[in-house]
C-alpha cells in the first residue's frame, strides 16, 4: 500500500471521528429502550439519542418543561371531569411545532407516578416522531399495523425513563386517509384506550389534508397548536371552523415560540435554580428561553 492512500485511508477516519463526536455533540440524550409485556412491544438495542429540543426528557427541571406540567395539570383535570383518554394534537398549518408539542406533552404525563401513557404518530404522510427520538427510519408502525389486522404486536417501543410506550408512523402509506379511517385503526384505538390511562396522537395539520378530522372524529378531545409571531389568525379560525364542523371536541390551544415577558418570570426561575446550586451543587439552570410553549387550554 503506497503512503498516498495510507495518507487518504487516515484523513477519512479522522472525518469519520470528527463527524461521529459533532452528532453526540449535538444529541447528547441517550435514553435505555426496554421491551414491555402484554402488548408485544419491540426495542431496538441499545440506547436511542433524543434530540434536545424534547425538553420531556432532556431537561426535565426547565423553565419550558414547567409549561409542559401545566399543561398536563389542565388536562388531567379534563379527563378527571369527561373520562377523556385520547387526545389529538394538530395545528392548522405545518411548522407550528405540534410534534414537539405531542412529544413532551406524552413525556411530562409520563412522569406521573402510575400513569400509562402512548404516543402514537398519527401522520402517515411525514411522521416525524421517530427521528425526534432518534429512532430508526422505516421500521414497523402505525401504517403497518393498519396494512395488516390491526394488531399491535411487535409494533410499540417504550422508553424506560419516562416509561413512555411510542406508536412510529412506520413506513409512508399510499393511502393514509383511508387507513385511518378503517375498521383496523378503531381496532388499534380500542386496545390503546384498554391499556393506558392517556393516548397522545401527533396528527398532521388541518388545513391541508383530511387525516386530523378523521382522528379527530375517534378522540375525546382536540389540541389546538399555534406559533405565536408567525401564524396568521385566519388558518387558525379556519382549522377550528374545521373541527367545529365535524364536531370535535376542541379542548384548547398552546401557543408555542413565545418570548416570555411576565414581570417576575425569570427571576423566580434563577432564584430556583440558585437554591438547587446551594442544596446540591449542581450547575445553575437557564433563564427561560424562546420557544417556551404558552398554555392556553
Amino acid at each position: 500500500m503506497s503512503k498516498i492512500t495510507q495518507a487518504l485511508e487516515k484523513a477519512a477516519r479522522e472525518r469519520l471521528q470528527h463527524q461521529q463526536a459533532t452528532a453526540a455533540a449535538t444529541h447528547p440524550v441517550q435514553v435505555p429502550l426496554v421491551a414491555r409485556r402484554g402488548l408485544g412491544e419491540v426495542a431496538p438495542a441499545g440506547h436511542v439519542r433524543i434530540d434536545p429540543h424534547i425538553v420531556g426528557a432532556t431537561d426535565p427541571e426547565s423553565p419550558i418543561a414547567e409549561q409542559y406540567r401545566i399543561l398536563r395539570s389542565n388536562l388531567q383535570q379534563l379527563r378527571t371531569r369527561s373520562g377523556s383518554k385520547v387526545l389529538v394534537v394538530t395545528s392548522a398549518v405545518n411548522g407550528e411545532g405540534k410534534s414537539v408539542t405531542a412529544l413532551n406533552l406524552a413525556l411530562t404525563l409520563a412522569r406521573q407516578e402510575r400513569l400509562r401513557v402512548a404516543l402514537v404518530d398519527g401522520d402517515l404522510r411525514r411522521g416525524s416522531i421517530h427521528r425526534w427520538l432518534g429512532l430508526a427510519d422505516g421500521a414497523r408502525g402505525l401504517s403497518s399495523v393498519l396494512q395488516q389486522d390491526g394488531e399491535l404486536d411487535g409494533s410499540l417501543v417504550s422508553l424506560q425513563s419516562p416509561p413512555l410506550a411510542v406508536l412510529p408512523a412506520g413506513p409512508a402509506a399510499k393511502q393514509p386517509a383511508e387507513l385511518l379511517a378503517s375498521v383496523n385503526m378503531k381496532r388499534v384505538l380500542a386496545t390503546l384506550r384498554d391499556q393506558f390511562d392517556f393516548v397522545i396522537i401527533d396528527s398532521p395539520p388541518v388545513l391541508p389534508v383530511a387525516d386530523p378530522g378523521i382522528l379527530a372524529s375517534q378522540a375525546d378531545g382536540v389540541l389546538l397548536v399555534v406559533r405565536a409571531g408567525r401564524t396568521q389568525r385566519k388558518p387558525v379560525t379556519q382549522a377550528r371552523e374545521t373541527l367545529q364542523r365535524i364536531k370535535a371536541h376542541l379542548v384548547g390551544c398552546v401557543l408555542t415560540h413565545v418570548e416570555h415577558g411576565t414581570p417576575g418570570y425569570a427571576r423566580y426561575y434563577r432564584q430556583h435554580a440558585r437554591d438547587l446550586q446551594a442544596s446540591n451543587g449542581g450547575a445553575p439552570a437557564d433563564p427561560p428561553a424562546a420557544g417556551s410553549p404558552q398554555v392556553l387550554a
